[in-house]
């Protein structure tokens, strides 16, 4: 009698696990739209403070504003390009990018990672001042309301030119918009 209860209560575990489904359920309708795709506009403010060495043009600082168009594919995944203005130090840079980010499974706090690579165009002097860069990072998003999400994220930028290599370790803060899906 004692196995057959055991076995009883053990089978009724596991039917009662396998019954859970498959896709989380979000707790309130912005979560709920948060993870249907669709396309996104993400705009960020954005200050870095130089690394490394700072004696070379366009290495102490940088601030500016970033505005990228994107696809959400998933709920996890989304990718865009854009483009924005950076003032460093010893100049301007207009920022032509592409952004691909991650976000994990969460509610309305969102951690997310996220890896953009562009140019920086001076187009007083696209020849000697063009650099290439990348700019991995890691950030949280706060879903705000339907179609609106705040983001915060810190990252570590490096920039490469004809002669010079520079760091930065950089912080944003934006807005993510998105259209209205069916």
């Amino acid at each position: 009698m004692r196995t057959t209860l055991t076995l009883l209560l053990f089978l009724t575990c596991i039917i009662g696990a396998n019954s859970q489904p498959d896709q989380r359920l979000a707790n309130s309708t912005k979560v709920n739209y948060d993870w249907r795709p669709g396309f996104i506009s993400i705009t960020e403010i954005t200050g870095a403070y130089g690394i490394g060495d700072t004696d070379v043009p366009y290495a102490k600082y940088y601030y500016g504003i970033t505005t990228m168009a994107g696809y959400q594919f998933t709920r996890n995944i989304k990718a865009g390009a854009g483009l924005g203005i950076q003032r460093h130090n010893e100049g301007t840079l207009y920022p032509i990018f592409v952004d691909a980010r991650f976000s994990f499974n969460a509610q309305q706090v969102v951690p997310f990672l996220s890896a953009t690579g562009g140019l920086g165009l001076n187009f007083g002097n696209l020849r000697d001042q063009t650099y290439v860069y990348i700019n991995p990072a890691i950030g949280v998003r706060w879903v705000a309301a339907d179609r609106t999400a705040f983001c915060l994220s810190g990252g570590l930028m490096m920039m490469s030119g004809e002669f010079t290599r520079n760091s930065f370790v950089n912080v944003k803060l934006g807005l993510e918009l998105k259209t209205r899906t069916k």
